[in-house]
């Protein structure tokens, strides 16, 4: 496992060097899209420096079920045979604009009635078992919604979080955080 996680990154390095050249500035962030607070269904996050970005309808939600509330966020990229996947969970939250919320669940079927979480994932042309980086207790972090508009169904906000590998403890830090979505009730 330690020389397929090596492998990866030396893969990650690599792709992150040799795409979209004429995109780069030298600054990651300037790779991310803006924030915006109109719908533009767009979300973009450093992990651990790099850009990650994703742009269309993704499955994003906001919706109360049995007195219960969850809002998802949902965003993926493939490029080069590499998967990645981000996903922002909160339950039984009431969102209101420019408040933080705090992301260190694990996921919301650890038990939680209430709460928030984060996760990335990755793997290398669709291998099953790549790395699932989740928050929990010790590594965790916030989000903050610009924007909650029920009506025209659009959220608009920042995140960060620090994420832990479910299987070798490995550290991802997760930052810079915009999105712009619309999103289904």
């Amino acid at each position: 496992m330690k020389t397929y996680i090596k492998l990866l990154f030396i893969t990650l390095a690599l792709t992150a060097c040799n795409n979209d050249d004429h995109n780069n500035t030298g600054n990651p962030i300037d790779q991310l899209p803006p924030i915006t607070q109109t719908g533009e269904n767009t979300i973009g996050c450093l992990v651990n420096g790099e850009p990650f970005t994703d742009s269309g309808l993704m499955n994003n939600f906001y919706q109360f079920v049995n007195g219960d509330s969850v809002l998802a966020i949902n965003w993926e990229q493939e490029k080069n045979g590499i998967n990645r996947n981000g996903r922002i969970a909160l339950r039984n939250i009431e969102v209101i604009p420019n408040q933080d919320y705090i992301l260190n669940k694990n996921t919301l079927i650890d038990g939680a009635v209430e709460g928030g979480f984060g996760t990335y994932t990755f793997s290398i042309d669709n291998v099953q078992g790549g790395n699932e980086f989740r928050t929990n207790n010790n590594f965790s972090g916030v989000i903050n919604f610009l924007k909650l508009d029920t009506e025209n169904q659009i959220m608009s906000g920042t995140f960060e979080f620090e994420a832990e590998e479910i299987n070798t403890g490995e550290i991802i830090t997760v930052s810079d955080g915009r999105f712009d979505l619309t999103f289904v009730n």
